[in-house]
């Protein structure tokens, strides 16, 4: 069950689709639901340099507003929700963003994110779904930024290929796949890779969610498709889905993250939510 759920907000433009995806699952599983807004780390400039000193103090304060809009349209979402809300706002006590992120997120059943917005100014900063996911341990449920949001959770479609994130992924989803109407286990069978039929690739997973009680279906999809994850979209789409859940696929080095092929392909397209872990 998901008892405490952190929203990840740093822009108050999207903080009513945010709301729209974690009141709907605060409200299935009568869970706690935070607003997270973090200011960054700012170093405090030589004090020889008062103009330095000038320009830091005034981002601090426009991005300070910014988190005060962002409160404002939180509390008003939340109004009459049969939720119990929370507000925070952190200070990042180092220049990871992240992990000032994560110091909330780690105590979190879920985190709700935003996609990455490829033309905001402050994207690589304070836009980090993938970060979270690799770096924070939990399941992270990702909003997109365009596509209708319809009731998340009713048709989900499960990305699963035997492998360690996949596996991490359908466990750490199993409190919504045991409410979901209708779940679809997709094994994908790219020309590059030799795997047996669908019957054997997604009966044992089937077999150990139905004894969560979950009704599932196992599905196999051959595809000479470069991009295992422009089918992973297509199929998600022929379904109906209004949830993809799926491993990600990645590691850190130095701060950079390489991701798998379908993850990097998912997070730059998604129109449903999807929820990752790693």
């Amino acid at each position: 069950m998901y008892k405490t759920i952190l929203l990840h907000i740093n822009d108050d433009k999207r903080v009513g689709r945010l709301l729209d995806v974690g009141a709907q699952v605060a409200q299935r599983f009568n869970a706690h639901l935070s607003g997270l807004f973090v200011l960054p780390f700012v170093p405090a400039p030589p004090i020889q340099w008062p103009m330095a000193r000038s320009v830091v103090g005034g981002l601090l304060a426009a991005y300070r507003e910014e988190a005060e809009r962002a409160h404002q349209s939180f509390e008003r979402a939340v109004q009459g929700l049969q939720i119990a809300p929370g507000w925070r706002l952190y200070k990042a006590p180092t220049p990871s963003y992240c992990n000032a992120v994560l110091d909330h997120g780690r105590a979190a059943d879920l985190i709700i994110a935003s996609q990455r917005v490829s033309d905001w100014e402050y994207a690589d900063m304070f836009d980090i779904p993938e970060d979270l996911v690799l770096q924070g341990g939990r399941p992270v449920l990702i909003v997109p930024n365009s596509g209708d949001l319809e009731p998340v959770g009713s048709r989900i479609l499960v990305a699963w290929n035997g492998k360690r994130e996949g596996a991490r992924a359908i466990f750490d989803a199993l409190p919504l796949l045991s409410k979901a109407q209708d779940v679809r286990v997709l094994w994908i069978d790219p020309q590059n890779e030799a795997i047996g039929p669908s019957d054997i690739a997604t009966a044992e997973i089937c077999a150990a969610l139905a004894r969560h009680g979950v009704r599932c279906e196992g599905a196999h999809s051959k595809t000479d498709r470069v991009e295992v994850g422009e089918e992973l979209l297509r199929q998600a789409g022929k379904h109906g889905s209004d949830l993809l859940v799926m491993g990600c696929y990645g590691r850190s080095r130095f701060r950079e993250f390489i991701l798998g092929g379908a993850t990097r392909h998912v997070l730059h397209n998604m129109t449903i939510p999807v929820l990752m872990s790693h």
